[in-house]
């Protein structure tokens, strides 16, 4: 134990990532979602693709991308929506460091995920919320954990819909992907439609709105329309 430790102390000394994770575990973990930074270009291509053709008729949409971690997604963004105007919203502090360093342009901006800063630079044609969501999934589902309750229980979950919904136009669509909860259990799932043009499936273990393992079900896709406020 005290061999693990000295190793966790001298990451934290030495590691920026490591230790802003370990600060917002310790401050802000009624607000945090997923820990992990890892990211990529074009992660998600197929889900990029069928939002693009979506707004194909609308080329300066407003869009965010919901824990933009390092910043990989927003540039991928800038790839498939040239004339957008893109929000990156990051908690982690070292993580949005790192993307504003990143040369953007001028119609990209990185910001704190706070409501007020997010109403400032909405509201939002379309939001993106990939692998957010959720905590630890793998660890998760190789422990054999049935119950969420105490690592992310479903509350955090649909606040955060609730939140996202709230800076969303009707009409608009918001992309919730790799997800331990259903959408459909959110409250605000009433107002939206799920849309399945993107063919792409989430097999990520899921829990329902009482934390609880979920039995096998369908996915409920992850490309929703808001069909009203």
């Amino acid at each position: 134990m005290v061999r693990n430790l000295a190793r966790a102390s001298y990451r934290f000394t030495l590691d920026g990532q490591y230790r802003a994770i370990t600060l917002l575990r310790w401050f802000r973990a009624d607000t945090l979602h997923q820990t992990t930074p890892l990211t990529r270009i074009d992660r998600y291509p197929q889900l990029f693709s069928a939002c693009r053709d979506w707004f194909c008729g609308r080329p300066e949409i407003r869009i965010l991308s919901f824990g933009c971690s390092t910043g990989e997604e927003v540039i991928t963004l800038r790839r498939y929506f040239p004339r957008a105007h893109l929000i990156g919203a990051e908690i982690n502090p070292w993580s949005l460091a790192h993307c504003r360093r990143l040369q953007v342009d001028g119609r990209i901006a990185f910001v704190s995920p706070d409501r007020a800063t997010l109403e400032q630079h909405g509201p939002f044609d379309l939001i993106f919320c990939m692998a957010v969501l959720q905590r630890t999934p793998h660890r998760v589902e190789a422990d054999g954990i049935t119950n969420l309750k105490r690592i992310y229980p479903f509350e955090r979950f649909d606040q955060q819909v609730r939140e996202l919904d709230a800076l969303l136009k009707k009409d608009g669509i918001l992309v919730i992907h790799h997800s331990q909860y259903f959408f459909r259990d959110s409250s605000v799932a009433a107002r939206y439609e799920p849309l399945e043009s993107s063919g792409v499936r989430s097999y990520i273990t899921r829990f329902d709105r009482n934390s609880q393992l979920a039995e096998k079900a369908a996915s409920d896709g992850s490309m929703f329309l808001k069909t009203r406020d």
